[in-house]
């Protein structure tokens, strides 16, 4: 792949003086920070809504720190996710509009070198940021709480990242293929979507990486994730979504 090492520098180079650098790490610093946060003050907020409603008891028990591990799987399967979708909408079709790709692709670079570098420069902003957002997690919940379990939410992320990790070649090849922004992340939002409800079928779950999303939450609870099908079918699909990507992306007029 020529250019490839090059080409993946200016990735990286232009994540760190871009906004890129501050949105999703933002926003895993963010809920990494407030999770926690949130999970102690749940059950004071409701105890103060339902005070003002006579013959109305909610019984919550004492928040632990289960429950903001579990506060920030939820925002990354939700918040994150969706921005991982929006970002990586333009990440080819960006280029492609603005005429960058055209000026790249005329140095000694390939075409399959420029996908695989805007897959890997996405993975490793993505890998690097839920890191430090999983490390305060768990710094903020030491402090507030016990800190137990971290072992639990580490396994946790690391199963979401798998399926993060899916959705960025997915949007890669999405931004090959759609000459628009909007098209793109309409396209990977319906992708979304419909992994998250293939992952409530049995066979899908069992058999496919729509498995990832109930894992997630066997593995923060610490029960057996059983990932042999859902992680053999996310690396093929990682590998045929970056060999689809490079196809689709060779055979487009710039």
């Amino acid at each position: 792949m020529t250019g490839l090492g090059a080409f993946l520098h200016k990735e990286l180079t232009e994540i760190r003086r871009t906004w890129r650098l501050w949105v999703i790490p933002g926003m895993l610093v963010f809920f990494g920070l407030t999770s926690p946060i949130i999970a102690a003050l749940t059950p004071a907020l409701i105890r103060s809504v339902t005070a003002s409603k006579p013959g109305v008891a909610i019984q919550l028990p004492p928040p632990q720190s289960l429950d903001a591990y579990a506060q920030f799987i939820k925002n990354l399967e939700q918040f994150v996710l969706i921005a991982v979708v929006i970002a990586g909408a333009g990440v080819v079709s960006g280029e492609r509009s603005t005429g960058t790709a055209i000026l790249a692709l005329t140095k000694p670079l390939s075409r399959r070198a420029f996908v695989v570098a805007k897959i890997l420069s996405q993975l490793v902003l993505l890998v690097m940021a839920t890191a430090l957002g999983t490390a305060v997690c768990l710094a903020t919940t030491a402090v507030i709480f016990d800190g137990a379990g971290g072992a639990h939410l580490v396994a946790a992320v690391a199963v979401w990242l798998v399926y993060a990790a899916i959705l960025v070649v997915v949007m890669t090849l999405f931004s090959s293929a759609f000459g628009s922004r909007g098209a793109a992340a309409g396209a990977g939002l319906a992708f979304y979507f419909i992994t998250l409800l293939l992952s409530t079928w049995g066979p899908a779950a069992h058999y496919s990486f729509a498995g990832l999303w109930p894992s997630i939450s066997r593995a923060l609870s610490g029960k057996d994730a059983a990932l042999g099908w859902p992680v053999a079918t996310a690396t093929a699909a990682i590998v045929i979504g970056t060999m689809a990507a490079i196809r689709v992306f060779e055979r487009q007029e710039l």
